[in-house]
């Protein structure tokens, strides 16, 4: 339901729904290090093109990235996707399943955010009171 307020605020309910694809799909590897350098991990996004074809005929053409933990980031290329675009800027494109995925990491990195703040709050806290 929220969504649906946000897609009327911003005037994304206007625009043309229209089904786009997938048009490549390529994975991007990235190693998280520690301090002294030395690879732990690896992060993993997925980096797709999107293509639609707007109303003059035109295919228009957009890049987005999404993380490994998205369901945006099982998609290969050929898979059909619905978005809507801007009538008055055919590029411009709204897709409420990108909009999902990047409410879910922004909202993952605050809470891990408060999360490291915390912790080193009542690190210090505790010094001050073992002194």
């Amino acid at each position: 339901m929220l969504i649906e307020i946000w897609e009327r605020l911003r005037g994304y309910d206007k625009w043309i729904e229209v089904a786009a694809k997938i048009e490549s799909s390529e994975v991007e590897k990235t190693p998280i290090t520690d301090r002294s350098g030395r690879v732990i991990d690896y992060s993993y996004e997925s980096g797709d093109m999107l293509t639609w074809t707007d109303r003059q005929g035109e295919k228009q053409y957009a890049d987005f990235t999404v993380p490994d933990d998205s369901p945006l980031y099982q998609l290969v290329g050929g898979e059909a996707v619905t978005i809507r675009y801007n009538p008055a800027r055919p590029d411009q494109y709204y897709f409420r399943e990108l909009l999902r995925t990047r409410v879910h990491t922004a909202v993952k990195a605050t809470i891990t955010t408060i999360i490291v703040l915390a912790a080193v709050v009542g690190f210090f806290l505790l010094r001050i009171k073992l002194k």
